[in-house]
Parts: structure tokens; sequence; C-alpha cells
């Protein structure tokens, strides 16, 4: 993704050594299980919109790297009690931490990553009045969880479903360029900016994931398909099929009640053009993100934001 971009390249390569780095502790399974999930893959999006909003200003690694890492970290954390209350087995193909030890191993582990993510946030230099952005990320987060798990057997509206993934999803990305942003000492109007882009850039990727998930193979995604609907939740693609074939509503009442075929309301999902209308909405969100992109200063790295919404 990042071969035309060769100084995101190279400060990501060196943000992959930092990262390691501090993921030591006193606790070798703590150690280990940190590392585990933090070091396992993905494709480090966050720390390198973190990063990229930081080469748009006064760049030091002292002051980005570990708000890149406070915020990546807390991600991982949020994956590790996401796994615990959805049941999940597998992540990127590999046992989850509460199926390979158990759920209060893994909610320690989980809790631990969180302590380390605040921790380093304050080893960013920043002064305490611009760390609440994180704190805040993660109010925002839990609240929108609580959201999803108390709307879970229903199918909500597509208003509920964008406010909640925007507390989701779209928080930390936006936290990610808002603290890079905040540590090159940018302006409050470019501060803004990269706010609004890491919100609609969050909204897009859900999307994107929430498709995927009805659509995808489950060895090529790592992680079971169709599984928020197993889960009792209703995504995107679900919310718009309903709106299109009301008849489609007492189905999938039907299936959380634990009747009915999930293979065949998935075809009547993508026959009621559920995915299509879910793809437009994203691409509403990807040309928001390319609307913020064009206000901002050209740099060497400013087209590495065009690239990754191409990717979505």
């Amino acid at each position: 993704m990042w071969d035309k971009f060769p100084v995101i390249k190279e400060e990501l390569a060196a943000f992959e050594n930092y990262l390691n780095s501090r993921l030591s502790s006193r606790n070798k399974f703590l150690e280990d299980a940190s590392k585990s999930v933090v070091l396992s893959g993905g494709k480090r999006l966050r720390p390198a919109f973190a990063i990229i909003a930081a080469l748009h200003g006064d760049y030091s690694r002292d002051r980005a790297f570990p708000v890149a890492a406070a915020v990546e970290v807390l991600h991982a954390a949020t994956l590790v009690h996401d796994d615990i209350i959805d049941n999940a087995k597998t992540r990127r193909g590999q046992p989850t931490l509460s199926e390979k030890h158990n759920i209060n191993m893994a909610v320690y582990t989980g809790d631990y990553l969180l302590t380390k993510s605040l921790r380093l946030l304050s080893e960013s230099g920043l002064k305490p009045e611009k760390l609440n952005v994180l704190t805040n990320a993660v109010s925002l987060l839990c609240e929108s969880e609580i959201e999803q798990y108390l709307g879970k057997y229903s199918v909500t509206s597509v208003n509920s479903y964008l406010k909640r993934i925007l507390g989701k999803t779209g928080v930390l990305f936006s936290a990610s360029l808002v603290l890079g942003a905040k540590t090159a000492a940018l302006s409050d109007d470019m501060v803004r900016l990269f706010r609004r882009f890491g919100s609609s850039f969050g909204a897009a990727f859900q999307i994107r994931d929430d498709i995927l998930d009805i659509l995808s193979d489950s060895k090529k995604e790592g992680k079971p398909v169709s599984n928020d609907l197993k889960e009792g939740i209703a995504t995107l693609p679900i919310i718009m099929s309903v709106r299109n074939n009301a008849l489609l509503k007492d189905q999938i009442g039907s299936y959380f009640d634990g009747k009915g075929d999930l293979e065949d309301i998935i075809e009547k999902v993508i026959s009621s053009d559920g995915i299509k209308d879910a793809e437009r909405l994203k691409k509403q969100y990807t040309q928001k993100c390319r609307t913020y992109i064009e206000k901002l200063p050209l740099t060497s790295v400013t087209g590495a934001l065009n690239e990754i919404v191409d990717w979505l």
C-alpha cells in the first residue's frame, strides 16, 4: 500500500520496531499476550493516519510514535473485548485470546492494553488539555458498543446505524489523525479537516467491513462470515434490504428467534439490493473523504490519503 510513498513506508517500519519495544511487561503472560494481539498483523491504518497527519507539519518521531502506538494499542484492546462479547473463536485466522486461554485472562489482557495505551499517550509530550482526544474517544466507543448490544436482535434505522458506527469505528480513525496533527502543531482548521476525514473514512471502512461480512470467504478474511447476523446484529446491508423488502424483516426476526435459514436470508439481502445500496452509501462517504483531502495543503504524503480511500 505504501510503495508509492517511501517516507511513510520508512516511518511505519521504524514505528513497528518502536511498537514492539513498548509492549514489554514484567509479567511474561501479559507481554506475550499483548504482542500476540498487537503484532499479529493488520494494516496499521490508524498509526499510519497519525504519522501522515504529523508529516503535514513539524514532524517528530518522539511525539508522533507515542500517539500512533496509543491508538493502535487501544484498538487492540477493543478487539480483545469484542471477541469476548461476540464469543469469537478466531481473528485473522488465529485463535482469539479468550478461545486460546479463557475469558478471564482475555479481560485482564484487554484492560492491560487499555492502561498501556494511556501511558503511551502521556509520553507524547502533548499538553494535558490535548490528551482528552483519546479519552473522549474511549467514552464514545463504549457508549456506541452498549447501544449496539442493547439493539441486538432488532433491525434499526439507517440513522441509528450511522450514529453507532461513527462512534465505534470512525472515532478511532478520527482520533489518530487529530492526535498526529496536534503533535505537529497544525492549525485548528487543519485539525478540523483531519477529524472530519477520519470520521467519514471510519464510516466507509465499517460499511465495507459489513458488506464483506456477508459476501466474503471465511478463510480469506480470517474470521467467520455473516458473524454479525449470527450475533443478532443487523448491519447496513440488512437494514437496506429490509427497507426495500418489508417481508424480509419478519424472516430476519424469525432467524433471531432461532428459526429460518441464514443462506436464504443472505440471498434475499443480495436480491433486495441491500449490498448495492450499502455500497452507494459507502461511496458517499468516500467522496466526503476526497473533498476534505482537497482542502488540505499539498505535501509529499497527502496523496497517500487518496490511495487509502481508493482501497475502500
